[in-house]
């Protein structure tokens, strides 16, 4: 039977205790602190076993155990954490062991020029998870299963290095795989660098795969997760079908990007965390964010269908050492006394499907393979992220299989820039249109192959209504002119689309109807060559179309030949998003929901199994940066009223917690209600009434 903890609670914290031996004593109250995590709504606490030093915080027969630390302090906290009915997770540090490095250096990870990682994150030794370090690292893990009552496991920095691993043993598992010794310096678009990146996922996937079965083994119903389990820059899937439960990391001021982590974890039906240091933007600084930063990251990872863990330390030494900051504690409590208002809610919350946005594992790897370009940093996806939830639609984020097994259940489907679609998933996807379904694709989507080749035209090009001519030549491109239908709220004059990284395509309609054109810049930007600084300004119409739109069946699709969705993430214009947003209504103009709101308020629909009723969410963050610097919460300006239309019958209409009862028109098949004034969140329960068979 499934361990149901981490579905049944959702306030978690985690114990960071990297305390290493270079301060004079290593103390922790443990009394006092779990007292004080229990009063600031923690249930569940990752606690320190091994850190990044290497040293362990229990009585270890194999590892090396802190040598400042007196007693069992893994121990002690089984004990404490009992008396509160709080549940332990042992944190194991995986990578990071210099005790282990130093009498064993055939251990250490190694470039190419068998240079090793020592100065991991600026200060570690890095260790190999393909050498006997697995061993050791297994043996502890079994140390702790046996001796100690933990819930569960997490695993720490199980990460593979830049050009990683050439140590010995390393070389030799190359060698036995493929047949020849690993490239140094592999060849973007070759097929040894497709091999080498496989070969360092599978270093991974092998070592937490075999944790996970150890683990089980000795307690099945043990609870293993890792830091970026489920994390889309990862997309190590393989993986991450060991893990019981997802987890990463959430630093401000990234505050979307803890919505995009959350989007894509809650597609694979596992309960997720998502991990915020208490302190100021990331681990150990000492001193504590604004309480309504931690309440913001809450807000974030509960309307999402998530649960939130933050990070917090206790002073190891010195006048204030063995505990933690009484107003860490207190920020802490703010947050989860907010959470827990809403926990009837939120237990077991699932996205209802609307609208499903492609991130395609197979397309990821073939560009990260290939000499393609990419877009850094995921701009394609982090564009289409905020352009959605400027928005105000609800989306969620699908894997090639996500979507294969879930497409029918979705209103429309959006493809940003995914160059490789597989022949399965392309026949499915045509389905789906044909059969009245809606599709957004922008950029060379479907235009390659697995090995990273262009085909000579789109695969779903049938259903663009598009063929394929030629790459752009310029590193601009402007829309102009647009059809009425895209027009609105944007300017009458070329939009600028500047995206050096990614390629715009010269595409040539065909059953499609054009609704914007393309236009060249006077000439293409160099040193020697240029117009103003940065770009040349619109000259010339070209036959070209950057929008098209095409009836295709019952169905209908717009396609987008420009990487428009990395494009806004790097400049982040209204006229652009306006444009696509536009471009939506067109697809669609009678979408199951409708919300209008300020662009700040992202929106979710949840639904509890088992329950007839749908929870909206309505959670208000404005990103912002101040001259480069990190931007913290520290007041929630109030929004006015927000309008809400969905297409279903409904008996009633709550906010909650307060039960307070929206009034509801109804017409035809939807209902649309007023949701009050509020600050950083506000939700309404919808009790439906289903139709009758």
């Amino acid at each position: 039977m499934e361990n149901q903890l981490y579905r049944q609670t959702i306030r978690r914290g985690l114990f960071d205790f990297h305390a290493g031996e270079a301060v004079p004593e290593v103390r922790l109250n443990v009394a006092e602190y779990f007292a004080a995590a229990a009063e600031a709504g923690m249930q569940t606490i990752t606690f320190m076993t091994k850190d990044a030093f290497g040293n362990s915080y229990f009585d270890t027969q194999i590892g090396h155990k802190n040598a400042k630390l007196n007693g069992d302090l893994l121990s002690e906290a089984i004990t404490e954490a009992k008396k509160h009915n709080i549940a332990i997770i042992a944190y194991y540090n995986v990578g990071l062991n210099s005790h282990v490095a130093a009498a064993n250096p055939d251990y250490r990870q190694r470039a190419a020029d068998q240079t090793p990682i020592q100065e991991a994150f600026g200060f570690y030794d890095l260790l190999c998870m393909n050498s006997p370090y697995r061993d050791y690292v297994y043996g502890q893990l079994y140390e702790i299963a046996e001796r100690y009552e933990v819930a569960g496991f997490f695993f720490d920095i199980t990460y593979v290095w830049d050009n990683c691993c050439h140590c010995e043993y390393c070389r030799a598992a190359y060698r036995n795989r493929f047949g020849y010794d690993a490239p140094t310096a592999p060849v973007p678009g070759t097929k040894e660098m497709a091999q080498w990146q496989s070969f360092q996922r599978d270093i991974r996937y092998r070592f937490l795969r075999d944790a996970a079965n150890g683990l089980k083994a000795i307690r099945p119903d043990f609870l293993i997760g890792w830091n970026h389990a489920g994390d889309p820059r990862f997309g190590q899937v393989e993986a991450d079908r060991y893990a019981d439960y997802f987890t990463s990391e959430f630093h401000p001021p990234h505050y979307m990007y803890g919505s995009l982590l959350a989007r894509w974890k809650r597609s694979f039906g596992k309960p997720f965390e998502l991990m915020m240091p208490s302190e100021m933007g990331s681990w150990g600084e000492w001193t504590v964010a604004p309480p309504e930063t931690l309440r913001t990251t809450a807000a974030i990872a509960v309307a999402n269908g998530g649960s939130i863990s933050f990070g917090h330390v206790a002073y190891p030494s010195g006048a204030l050492k063995g505990s933690v900051p009484q107003p860490v504690m207190e920020a802490v409590k703010h947050a989860n006394d907010w959470v827990q208002s809403l926990e009837p809610w939120l237990l077991e919350a699932v996205s209802e499907p609307n609208v499903a946005v492609l991130f395609s594992i197979g397309n990821k790897r073939m560009l990260e393979a290939s000499a393609l370009p990419r877009s850094l940093d995921e701009a394609t996806l982090q564009g289409v992220h905020r352009l959605l939830s400027e928005g105000h639609i609800h989306f969620d984020f699908l894997d090639e299989d996500g979507l294969a097994a879930n497409i029918g259940r979705y209103e429309m489907v959006i493809l940003p820039d995914q160059a490789y679609v597989s022949e399965e998933l392309q026949a499915i996807i045509r389905d789906y249109v044909r059969s009245g379904g809606k599709l957004l694709a922008s950029g060379r989507t479907s235009l390659y192959q697995a090995n990273g080749e262009r085909s000579e035209n789109f695969g779903l090009s049938d259903v663009f209504g598009a063929d394929f001519l030629d790459m752009w030549l310029y590193g601009v491109s402007y829309l102009y002119p647009l059809d009425a239908r895209l027009a609105g709220n944007v300017p009458n004059m070329p939009l600028l689309l500047k995206t050096p990284a990614l390629p715009a395509l010269k595409v040539s309609p065909t059953t499609g109807t054009k609704l914007a054109g393309l236009m060249e810049p006077a000439v293409e930007t160099k040193v020697h060559r240029h117009v103003y600084h940065q770009h040349a300004h619109p000259a010339a119409e070209t036959p070209h179309p950057s929008v098209v739109v095409n009836a295709f069946g019952q169905g209908s699709c717009l396609y987008i030949p420009l990487p428009l969705e990395a494009g806004y993430w790097s400049s982040g214009s209204p006229w652009l998003r306006n444009v696509y947003l536009n471009g939506l209504r067109v697809l669609n103009p009678d979408p199951g929901i409708v919300v209008r709101a300020p662009l700040s308020v992202e929106m979710n629909v949840m639904r509890q199994p088992g329950e007839s009723r749908v929870i909206v969410h309505l959670v208000n963050v404005r990103e912002e940066t101040a001259a480069g610097s990190k931007v913290f919460i520290e007041e929630v300006h109030p929004v006015g009223e927000v309008e809400i239309s969905l297409r279903l019958d409904a008996g009633s209409v709550r906010l909650i917690p307060e039960g307070t009862e929206l009034a509801i028109c109804k017409s035809s098949d939807r209902i649309s209600f007023v949701v009050p004034p509020f600050g950083l969140h506000t939700a309404v329960a919808i009790e439906i009434i289903e139709p009758s068979a």
